[in-house]
């Protein structure tokens, strides 16, 4: 398809554009736009077919980029506004569960069986147990611990980018180092962020090696928890205070379903 790489590039623009909003995770989005597999399959095929690879994750990179730069700013302001925010989060409640047919299509499952149900139930438990880390603890000690501790908050941040349901921003509260990395960026620091740069690349190999591995071995299993982790992303989704039933606030999340569901079963064709 001649228009393969513009699709790429728009796939990764969405993805990069929601990756700011509370909740949502850019795995999530991956797999709702049906680029996920691909991701994967591209990490872990460095080694054998370089060139093709990195083109595509260049492409993908290159959307994620000038999303996360641009539009996630309005997606922002949407959010930060009191009179959008709940519209807002309930329209991606919409979309999030509008992927979630795409994932049970491909887990291939006929039957609900009792270990499909324990898959669930442990993606769910883990973006849940994600939220339970104690704040600040990857920003204590000194010295070699210090930077060992950076090391494996870089490999919790790659499992958060890589699993869909859990999100990075969230997870860098989480761990106390937003305001910590954003610093240093402005800063130019780049070298205190090695160790978590460190962690975050051998985080991302190895996460994504066990996923493709998975997926090839236990599909149903794997998509069963993938669905697990969709599903836990939700309760960090859904607006506090601001419960209240309306008939626009019920439009918005149909909307946002029934929008994501024709754009995934066109992409599967």
């Amino acid at each position: 398809m001649n228009n393969k790489w513009l699709l790429n590039v728009l796939k990764g623009l969405w993805v990069g554009s929601t990756m700011t909003v509370p909740g949502v995770s850019g795995g999530t989005m991956a797999v709702v736009v049906g680029i996920y597999e691909d991701l994967i399959c591209a990490i872990n095929g460095l080694k054998t077919n370089l060139k093709s690879n990195i083109i595509f994750l260049l492409q993908f990179a290159l959307g994620a980029g000038v999303g996360f730069l641009v539009i996630a700013r309005i997606i922002t302001g949407l959010l930060e506004n009191e009179s959008t925010s709940g519209l807002t989060k309930l329209f991606f409640c919409g979309i999030v569960v509008g992927g979630i047919p795409l994932l049970v299509r491909k887990s291939g499952v006929d039957k609900i069986k009792w270990r499909h149900i324990a898959c669930l139930g442990m993606g769910a438990f883990v973006v849940l147990a994600m939220t339970m880390l104690p704040t600040g603890l990857f920003v204590a000690g000194k010295g070699l611990t210090f930077w060992l501790l950076q090391f494996v908050a870089g490999v919790i941040i790659a499992i958060a980018l890589i699993l869909p349901g859990i999100s990075v921003t969230h997870i860098l509260y989480i761990l106390g180092l937003y305001e910590v990395v954003l610093q240093k960026v402005y800063e130019m620091q780049f070298l205190s962020l090695l160790p978590l740069a460190a962690g975050g690349i051998v985080g991302t190999f190895f996460t994504a090696d066990l996923l493709e591995k998975g997926m090839k071995r236990y599909p149903e299993e794997v998509y069963m928890a993938i669905i697990g982790f969709v599903a836990g992303s939700l309760v960090q989704l859904i607006p506090r205070g601001q419960m209240e039933v309306s008939i626009m606030g019920i439009g918005i999340v149909i909307a946002g379903f029934v929008g994501m569901y024709i754009l995934t079963k066109k992409a599967q064709g």
